[in-house]
């Protein structure tokens, strides 16, 4: 089952939103994420979180299931009813880009957690301004190799925040050759030579992003 996550920080385009829906088995919204769809006039299957962001009201047809812990996140709270009730075999998350680097951090952090066999992918559309219109970040594990579509020259980056081993690379202008995170092994602006790129992972996970 493939199930779309939208959280509340920087809104997906209505277009963006409609394609991921399309894409999904399931379409949850955490919390706050459900106003982007009412902006929309589009409906999640469900919404989850302690609903203190949430713009909803009695006549919303949407259901919704309220997770109160506080010692945890909405997003922690979503994804353990995700996997628990759902067989998820991959997810898709929008919205989970803000202007608070540290929740952004924590997302990725709370992913890299989630079994390994389930593929990851965090999308994020760019300010109009900005040199990139779209930020991929896909999660490789020993299961899950990167699979995303890539043009010649597209920027890519490997993000120093997970745990892992052995990481090397195929398809790199700069490859990747058996980099450890413990030694302060990643690689930033790299530039991709093959479209069909590829990864190898002795242990752990890392996040591949990609700018175009």
């Amino acid at each position: 089952m493939n199930a779309l996550i939208v959280l509340a920080g920087n809104p997906p385009s209505k277009t963006l939103l409609k394609t991921e829906m399309k894409a999904a088995d399931l379409v949850l919204a955490v919390d706050g994420g459900f106003n982007v769809f009412k902006e929309h006039a589009l409906e999640p299957d469900l919404v989850l979180g302690d609903m203190d962001s949430v713009n909803m009201n009695n006549s919303s047809p949407v259901s919704a299931i309220p997770l109160v812990d506080q010692d945890r996140t909405d997003l922690e709270k979503t994804l353990k009813y995700a996997v628990e009730s759902h067989p998820i075999r991959s997810l898709v998350f929008l919205g989970a880009r803000g202007d608070r680097v540290d929740h952004t951090l924590h997302n990725l952090k709370i992913c890299a957690s989630i079994d390994p066999e389930i593929a990851i992918i965090f999308k994020n559309e760019m300010l109009e301004d900005e040199e990139f219109s779209i930020e991929l970040i896909q999660r490789i594990t020993v299961h899950c190799d990167f699979d995303l579509r890539v043009s010649k020259g597209t920027t890519l980056s490997i993000l120093p925040i997970t745990e892992y081993k052995g990481l090397k690379s195929k398809g790199l202008k700069w490859e990747i050759d058996w980099y450890n995170h413990s030694l302060g092994q990643f690689s930033q602006s790299n530039l991709i030579n093959k479209t069909d790129l590829s990864f190898m992972l002795d242990s752990g996970c890392a996040y591949v992003a990609v700018y175009q």
